[in-house]
């Protein structure tokens, strides 16, 4: 039987995950015998003073929008339990796996997850090589798929680019090298 996948975003107070913490976490779980389910929970900063600004104005993060917010320790373990025996997916995978292991650290919770990841980047650069970068941004613009930074945007972007790009074809990589070649020229 087929390992659930997992596909997961996190925005975060900073790019250091032994310094900054998770303040919103995404996670869209697709399981072969019982369909999707997501989860998107906004999580309460402990340390702000720690942020890093520019991080805090890319994620859209303001006090107000995260009064409400959860406890951290509270989420993890329920993610824990969402994760359990699922193989991760997500663009730069590993940036926000490290973030999850890390905060599970902080709190004792096992890690229940697969170890083998899948990180759309690879799969963009073998698909999509042609484009200058890979990063979710540029992606976004070449699909003409509207702006992200919040988990729920970026997980659902994150599954549409995994299942059109294991699904492309040689038709489909030649069609998006023209299509490139078509607008660097301004056609």
């Amino acid at each position: 039987m087929k390992k659930p996948l997992a596909f997961i975003d996190v925005e975060t107070t900073g790019l250091n995950s032994q310094l900054h913490e998770i303040i919103e976490i995404s996670i869209l779980k697709v399981c072969p015998l019982h369909g999707k389910t997501t989860y998107t929970r906004k999580i309460k900063p402990v340390h702000i003073n720690y942020a890093d600004p520019r991080a805090l104005q890319i994620n859209g993060y303001n006090e107000s929008d995260w009064s409400c917010a959860e406890d951290a320790e509270m989420v993890m373990n329920d993610v824990s339990d969402l994760l359990a025996n699922c193989m991760l997916v997500g663009h730069n995978v590993r940036f926000d796996e490290e973030f999850i292991c890390e905060t599970f650290f902080r709190f004792g919770i096992k890690k229940r997850y697969d170890r083998r990841l899948i990180d759309t980047v690879t799969l963009a650069h073998e698909h999509l090589y042609n484009l200058d970068s890979l990063s979710m941004d540029s992606i976004r613009e070449y699909f003409n798929w509207p702006s992200g930074h919040r988990a729920q945007i970026d997980v659902l972007q994150t599954y549409l680019l995994y299942n059109k790009l294991i699904r492309a074809t040689m038709i489909h990589r030649l069609f998006w090298r023209v299509r490139y070649m078509l607008r660097s020229f301004g056609i």
